[in-house]
């Protein structure tokens, strides 16, 4: 070889090693939380910045956002996001929310001394200076609880600061409702089996390696069926073992769902013992397929690009059991409860949450009446909410139905069924429409009149828990676990 083209050589390889950069690595996924602004993405990063601009975080901004690796570059620090469990590409870090707190506009609280409200329930997320997500635990609040006094909150996290006003409304008696309603004849009490999920769908198995499911259900009974609409990913995000912090992992549990329009939202836990957990929306006028949203990470690049515009997270918040959920055009709204409570004093907490951004709007506190603690609740529009009371004491379920106005929210109970219906599993989903209730448990749907008058019993045989229903003019949207699945059909 000559001796100029020895040197050219020599040169290029320096210049290659001088313009390599070096990555900070971790183990584990961190979660960052995307800003408000739209970022070109890139191929590669080098130590003179980003090369290779294929695509717009305008695609990908609500989703779940993690990363392992970032580079320090002459542009600043660039991140190799994944979004919703897949490898995406680089983007700045000025993409993030960085030293953020992101809280609820407002909370009212119903005047009640027998219960405190936790300050931190009203965070959306926090963020450090790269933007990536803290454990809500670790922000200092000036005051952890409210309860009776009107109070102004403060949050901080080194730079990071917020404050939230929190009003108590002093008028729990005209509120609250009393029981009146003669309880109407029930359904012969039956039994079915209690515990997790018995059964699964076809490939959600270790026999075959939990893949994807490639054909549809049919499950008829007494005159409904429901037909598979959309299974779910496994997770939206990277899995088990995966993620270096709580906020992380998204799934594998459902918990409970509603339907509005095209909307479809899912509550997600990592244990089903977890009070804080992530909402997931599915455009389903966008998402026709029933199948491919389960291969998010397998789908060629136009397609999950697609998807992904059209599937939001919401952050790691607080929603309770998350089995009581309600939509209107615009919010999502959670009765965020303790499912290991029984009757009580306390109170419960209501979320308002944007569909926009999937983060909560507001908060109220809410009784229903004195000694009914409400474990399932669905909300119809923005300003009615149903709650399902049950108690084996009483050997009856109640249905009360709560009006908004303002912040009030005025409790009424508008019917009563006696019985158990089922005597050994818990309410799984409860649902409203078109003047009927419906309460699902495992394999078996209730259906009864506004009074509380029996009117029709579903018993199905999956072997699978139901994990929430929604109804929405004649429509009845059931869905199933292992693997989650959204069904819906006709009443």
């Amino acid at each position: 070889m000559a001796l100029s083209a020895i040197l050219a050589s020599s040169i290029l390889a320096v210049s290659a090693t001088q313009n390599r950069a070096e990555a900070k690595s971790y183990s584990k996924a961190v979660t960052k939380i995307a800003g408000t602004k739209n970022y070109a993405i890139y191929h590669r990063v080098s130590k003179n910045g980003p090369s290779g601009k294929f695509t717009s975080t305008k695609y990908f901004k609500h989703g779940q956002i993690q990363s392992k690796q970032y580079v320090s570059t002459k542009k600043g620090n660039f991140w190799n996001i994944i979004v919703n469990g897949r490898e995406v590409g680089w983007v700045s870090q000025n993409f993030f929310a960085r030293n953020k707190i992101s809280v609820a506009k407002e909370v009212s609280l119903i005047k009640n001394s027998d219960y405190g409200f936790p300050t931190r329930d009203a965070i959306n997320y926090v963020t450090d200076g790269q933007g990536t997500a803290v454990d809500p635990d670790k922000v200092s609040v000036s005051k952890t609880y409210v309860s009776t006094q009107p109070s102004t909150v403060n949050y901080s996290y080194g730079k990071a600061k917020a404050s939230v006003n929190i009003s108590v409304r002093d008028n729990a008696e005209s509120e609250m409702g009393e029981v009146t309603k003669q309880p109407q004849k029930g359904f012969k009490t039956t039994t079915t089996w209690n515990g997790g999920s018995k059964g699964s769908s076809r490939n959600w198995n270790a026999a075959h390696h939990y893949t994807s499911e490639t054909s549809s259900n049919t499950f008829s009974s007494n005159g409904l069926t429901l037909r598979t609409r959309l299974f779910q990913p496994r997770f939206l995000s990277l899995g088990y073992g995966q993620a270096g912090d709580k906020m992380g992992q998204v799934g594998v549990i459902p918990e409970g769902m509603t339907v509005n329009g095209n909307d479809f939202v899912t509550s997600l836990y990592s244990s089903d013992s977890d009070q804080y957990g992530h909402l997931a929306l599915y455009n389903l006028g966008a998402i026709k397929s029933k199948y491919a949203a389960q291969n998010l990470t397998t789908m060629n690049w136009s397609t999950f690009k697609s998807y992904a515009n059209n599937i939001k997270v919401s952050p790691y918040i607080k929603l309770g059991h998350g089995q009581s959920l309600g939509s209107s055009n615009n919010y999502i709204y959670v009765l965020a409860n303790d499912n290991k409570y029984n009757n009580g004093p306390k109170s419960e907490e209501v979320m308002q949450i944007r569909k926009s951004d999937m983060q909560i709007n507001k908060i109220w506190t809410i009784r229903v009446a004195e000694n009914r603690y409400i474990h399932n609740a669905t909300f119809v529009g923005d300003n009615t909410m149903y709650a399902l009371f049950h108690n084996g004491g009483y050997d009856r379920y109640e249905y009360w139905k709560l009006t908004r106005d303002g912040d009030n929210w005025k409790a009424t109970e508008i019917g009563a069924t006696n019985g158990s219906f089922i005597s050994n599993s818990p309410v799984q989903g409860f649902a409203y429409g078109n003047g009927h209730f419906f309460i699902g448990f495992n394999d078996n749907i209730f259906q009864v009149a506004e009074n509380g008058a029996a009117q029709k019993h579903y018993r199905f045989n999956t072997k699978r828990e139901i994990e929430g229903l929604s109804a929405t003019n004649s429509k009845l949207y059931v869905q199933f676990a292992q693997r989650a699945e959204l069904t819906e059909g006709k009443f």
